[in-house]
């Protein structure tokens, strides 16, 4: 039998301790280090090349070429009693055969008075959701005479007026200089033109309704422009 040396036994129990003392002893985390420095912002890339135009889209042209109707309204609210000024401009004409004939024209008449019937939408016309509009005739009664006379009407038709704080008020009515309608007092008419060649109709108008005869409730003063292209509506042609 081999004898082990007492100097191997001593080693090995040193080598032991040594061992267990590593593993039961784990050292403390450090500080952390300082942040690296940021990295230098790349480049921006060239610009890519703009694309092609596109085609133009369909204008209004067509439905706005006959002129338009000036408006404005000077008033009080009948919710608050607030004074309001609106004005908008009516520029589309609905061109189908029977709106042209009808609300975008002039008939002579046999005693050389001339009648314009004129009618304007705030919007592209839609008589199922946009009825926004404005019809005048105008009678005029030995025109460029010295006894030249004017019989007016005006409708408006859903008339509306939208405030800032989001109050909506709308205007029907029927306004004319004869009192056959509505009736209206301080009523003119100026700047009467009508070029028989070009077929452009110009004036300008105004008048007042007392608060019991218009939707406001609230004494009413209308005000308007108008340069048209009318089209001569020749008796017996006309679709009525």
């Amino acid at each position: 039998m081999k004898h082990i040396h007492l100097t191997t036994i001593y080693k090995i129990l040193l080598i032991g301790f040594l061992g267990v003392s590593l593993t039961n002893c784990e050292g403390e985390d450090g500080a952390a280090g300082p942040n690296g420095l940021d990295g230098t912002n790349g480049i921006d890339g060239v610009d890519g090349t703009d694309g092609a135009n596109g085609q133009d889209g369909v204008g209004f042209e067509e439905l706005t070429q006959f002129g338009s109707i000036n408006l404005t309204l000077n008033g009080t609210r009948k919710d608050n009693n607030e004074a309001f000024t609106d004005t908008k401009t009516l520029a589309f004409t609905a061109i189908d055969a029977n709106s042209l004939i009808n609300f975008n024209s002039f008939t002579i008449n046999e005693t050389g008075d001339i009648t314009f019937n004129l009618l304007r939408f705030l919007n592209t016309p839609d008589d199922d959701s946009q009825e926004f509009t404005a019809g005048i005739t105008l009678n005029v009664i030995n025109p460029g005479t010295d006894t030249q006379e004017f019989e007016f009407e005006i409708e408006l038709m859903e008339y509306n007026m939208i405030f800032e704080d989001l109050v909506l008020l709308q205007l029907n009515g029927i306004f004319d200089n004869q009192g056959i309608e509505t009736p209206v007092s301080n009523f003119s008419i100026t700047n009467f033109n009508f070029n028989d060649d070009t077929n452009n109709l110009t004036f300008s108008f105004s008048f007042d309704v007392d608060g019991v005869n218009n939707d406001s409730d609230n004494d009413l003063s209308v005000s308007g422009e108008v340069d048209v292209i009318v089209l001569e509506n020749i008796p017996g042609v006309g679709i009525l």
